[in-house]
């Protein structure tokens, strides 16, 4: 029994070193054995020693200072394909440019375009918002479109001063998506405005809504009554009620757009880091183009900047260009119709019977008011009837003025003043004309002052000429 245990563990023992022989083979022989894509490769002691070769793909090491990107060499750096981790809407792909792009599948993605007539101050605003749906922080633009559709009375030099856009967030919080200054104009009824904004939001996540966006426009605009003119400001609430905005905010930022001319040599275009990779578009001083009628230029020489300087000016004005200056000039065809007032006052102390004649259109280059005065009674104890002077008033706004200092010194006197008008908005404008004419008299040994008025029409003034 002794001798054959001895032998089964003799041949035990002598395969179990055949065994580790064999398994402990060589692995290589020479250096040439070893070998690995993105590597080299070194025979030390039968084992082979791999160096990652820089700048190769397939070493390992995802190296994007020599262009390595998921699209270049997956090997290194992980594929480019399919959804984005922690998102339902992002996914992965390759560019025809090699570049891994997280984006929301273009035929996931739907163009919103909401319209609203916005009223404000006397003035209507038809706005229109378009964006997409989903909207993506890092690529997209919301843009906002202002049609003036009606301009109120007085109201001139409408310009779009600034942005807001607010919305309420998953936890029922007020947060703003953009606040951003401007300052372009808009030039007439018909006249319009369009800016490209980029939406923000501080957030982690991926993906969310925002739901009941409200867009508000700043502007200022002048009031002008006569030669008097205010700067007011004002602002256009345009609610999007019911909408829920969709968005997306990649972690990685997109590359600049490949051209950011906008087509405008008034502004300076440029896309970079700073500009969170967006196109922006700088005014150039002095440059036509720049949203300013500054230096100089009129609507012939930058329309674009001081507006056009054709068609209607009114009822009975056109404008056009003479020698690179926007001139307003009469419609051909125009009819005068001369108008003419009785006006009998019976003012205790004395009655007058005036007469006040005028044209409508009235054309301020040549036509005058003309006040025709005749004193018609007078009280035996009043004497030395003096008018002072003729006022031409629309409400306060004084439009025309002037001093007589002249006597009626008996009854059946009359004489007569044409009285310009001096103070109107060129190159129409209408008024409801009121004339207050100052008088003095004596009366028992008293001089006396006062002045009586008398209102003639909603009158057109036109006022041929450069604008």
């Amino acid at each position: 029994m002794k001798k054959g245990v001895k032998r089964v563990l003799f041949f035990s023992l002598f395969t179990l070193l055949v065994l580790l022989a064999a398994c402990s083979k060589a692995e290589c022989e020479a250096s040439a054995d070893c070998q690995r894509t993105g590597h080299t490769g070194r025979c030390v002691d039968e084992k082979c020693v791999f160096t990652p070769i820089p700048g190769t793909c397939g070493n390992t090491q995802c190296e994007e200072n020599t262009g390595e990107n998921k699209c270049t060499c997956a090997t290194d750096c992980g594929s480019c394909s399919g959804a984005v981790p922690g998102s339902t809407l992002l996914q992965q792909t390759c560019s025809q440019e090699n570049t891994c792009i997280v984006d929301v599948p273009i035929a996931k993605i739907k163009q919103q375009s909401i319209t609203n007539t916005v009223n404000s101050q006397g003035n209507t605003f038809k706005i229109t918002t378009t964006f997409n749906a989903p909207f993506n922080f890092k690529k997209d633009a919301f843009t906002a479109t202002i049609i003036l559709d009606n301009l109120a009375n007085f109201v001139n030099n409408i310009r779009i001063t600034g942005y807001e856009l607010s919305a309420v967030d998953k936890n029922k919080q007020n947060v703003v998506l953009i606040d951003k200054d401007v300052n372009k104009p808009i030039y007439g009824k018909g006249g319009s405005v369009e800016d490209e904004l980029h939406l923000d939001l501080t957030t982690s996540d991926l993906e969310g809504t925002v739901s009941n966006p409200v867009l508000k426009v700043d502007y200022e605009y002048t009031i002008t009554q006569g030669t008097t003119s205010q700067l007011r400001t004002a602002q256009i609430i345009n609610q999007l009620r019911g909408v829920t905005l969709q968005w997306v905010k990649p972690e990685e930022d997109y590359p600049c757009p490949p051209n950011c001319d906008d087509g405008n040599p008034g502004t300076a275009d440029s896309c970079s880091a700073a500009t969170n990779f967006f196109c922006e578009h700088s005014p150039i001083p002095g440059a036509c183009g720049n949203f300013q009628c500054d230096g100089n230029e009129n609507k012939c020489t930058c329309a674009m900047d001081c507006g056009p300087c054709s068609g209607s000016a009114g009822q009975y004005m056109d404008l056009g260009c003479q020698a690179q200056a926007c001139v307003a000039s009469v419609r051909g065809g125009l009819s005068v119709t001369p108008k003419s007032i009785f006006d009998d006052k019976n003012l205790g102390a004395l009655h007058l019977q005036n007469r006040y004649s005028y044209n409508i259109p009235f054309d301020v280059s040549k036509d005058v008011i003309k006040a025709e005065f005749t004193l018609y009674n007078l009280q035996a104890t009043t004497s030395n009837v003096k008018i002072e002077a003729v006022r031409a008033l629309d409400g306060v706004t004084e439009l025309g003025y002037l001093p007589v200092n002249q006597n009626l010194n008996s009854i059946g006197q009359t004489f007569s003043v044409n009285v310009p008008i001096t103070s109107v908005a060129k190159p129409e404008a209408q008024h409801t004309v009121t004339l207050s004419v100052a008088y003095s008299y004596d009366q028992n040994g008293q001089n006396r002052k006062a002045s009586f008025t008398r209102t003639l029409e909603r009158i057109t003034f036109i006022t041929p000429g450069q604008v």
